[in-house]
């Protein structure tokens, strides 16, 4: 499939990038925040507008002369993006009026200043119109007044920049994209595993932890499939995130693993300890029913003997008991080590997720389930088994007919799970077992 034109949001910082992004998107995929400088990374969504598509991106702001030590990262990120993009939206803000920073900024791409849109944001009246009449200063013959919080003059905009675009949709002929989320603690080396797997420094990465504060997605290839890699910012514990801007963050990396297909739970191996942190995070996989896999991450600073893998696994077996269906990788995103091994797991993780049994074989296994291990009396009866059968992917989901659903204990339940991973692993994926009482529709 051909990727789609894109069309570049820049500015400097607290313009309303994240929100005019949001408003073209028609969601919150980015972080809206009063605090300046929310977005680091570059982040894109597509869209469609008079039956063009275009992939948006949303860029870190600029600040040339900000105390930011991550600035110059943001700035060259920028610049490639800028590089690249069909058409470019210069964001502007009409209560600072022009300020030396858009004037550094235009300066700085003045060689695709043919390509660029200067667009006046948080015009919400008359007065506003009036005062935003000053960036005609800036060169430009047409300037384009928004409110990209209310949506005012967002059209108008989008007819302009989507005119010299391609017509058409692109259309998808083979699998739906892989989504895959990166999780886990700030700092624990999510933002390096996505730039060792890409190939290139796609995202911003430093020592101090919660650099990455949106959830970021980047769209790679792997022999010929499209795969969608998600960098979640690191959830921080419940105290720390009652209020502001940790809070947010923490609630959409949520929601990136529940559109996620396959989560990565990376942990800190070079600590030797699984956290309560560690286990809250692997537990969102787990109850949202995604694939799951357990990276051991700076495996390099691990000082390894005798048995260290086989003894960090069975501690986060113990620990995790709830993913003990996730397979454990160690892994370095320093120095490359297994990261190899990565794509392939989680490819093979979907395929279990969409595995379907055939109904005579699955009824075969409870039958022989039921003849070692038959259901004891409880709740004042005895549990039968009837029929089996699948009535669900992703995870896999196999529906019971029984005399009473009372009448099976979650012990019971567990122990039938256990007896169909015996057959068919399910390797990375939950499976569900569902029970119907005789007579229910």
């Amino acid at each position: 499939m051909k990727r789609p034109p894109t069309v570049a949001i820049i500015g400097k910082t607290n313009s309303g990038k994240s929100t005019l992004f949001n408003r073209i998107l028609g969601s919150r995929k980015a972080i809206t925040h009063e605090t300046p400088g929310v977005t680091r990374d570059t982040m894109e969504g597509t869209t469609s507008w008079n039956g063009r598509e275009f992939i948006v991106i949303d860029t870190g702001g600029f600040g040339f002369d900000s105390d930011d030590h991550l600035q110059k990262s943001i700035t060259e990120r920028i610049a490639r993006t800028v590089q690249d993009a069909r058409s470019i939206i210069l964001l502007v803000d009409v209560d600072t009026g022009p300020t030396d920073e858009d004037e550094k900024l235009l300066r700085r791409f003045r060689d695709h200043r043919e390509r660029m849109f200067l667009v006046v944001n948080k015009v919400e009246n008359e007065q506003d119109e009036i005062e935003a009449s000053i960036f005609y200063r800036l060169g430009f013959e047409r300037l384009f007044l928004v409110s990209a919080l209310q949506g005012r003059g967002v059209g108008d905009l989008l007819d302009a920049v989507t005119e010299g675009l391609p017509d058409g949709v692109a259309e998808t002929d083979g699998p739906e994209d892989l989504m895959i989320a990166v999780t886990g603690r700030p700092n624990v080396g999510k933002s390096s595993l996505i730039n060792a797997l890409v190939g290139e420094e796609r995202h911003i990465v430093s020592e101090v932890p919660g650099t990455t504060r949106d959830t970021i997605d980047i769209r790679i290839k792997y022999h010929g499939r499209d795969i969608v890699l998600v960098d979640t910012a690191g959830v921080k514990r419940k105290a720390r995130t009652e209020r502001g801007l940790d809070s947010i963050s923490s609630m959409m990396s949520i929601r990136s693993v529940e559109r996620a297909d396959i989560v990565l739970v990376m942990l800190d191996a070079s600590t030797g300890e699984i956290s309560n942190q560690d286990t809250r995070m692997a537990s969102l996989a787990h109850k949202s029913r995604k694939g799951a896999m357990i990276l051991l991450n700076k495996w390099d600073l691990v000082d390894r003997e005798t048995d260290t893998f086989k003894l960090f696994e069975r501690k986060i077996r113990e620990e995790m008991q709830f993913l003990s269906y996730a397979p454990v990788l160690s892994v370095s995103a320093a120095t490359g080590t297994r990261l190899s091994k990565i794509i392939p797991a989680c490819l093979r993780i979907q395929e279990e997720r969409n595995r379907q049994i055939a109904t005579s074989e699955l009824n075969r296994i409870f039958e022989d389930a039921g003849r070692r291990n038959p259901p004891k009396y409880h709740a004042g009866g005895t549990g039968k088994i009837y029929y089996a059968t699948q009535t669900g992917v992703e995870p896999p989901t196999f529906t019971l007919f029984v005399n009473k659903a009372a009448y099976f204990p979650r012990s019971y339940i567990r122990y039938l799970n256990n007896q169909v991973r015996k057959v068919f692993t399910f390797e990375g994926t939950a499976v569900r077992i569902s029970l119907r009482s005789k007579g229910e529709t």
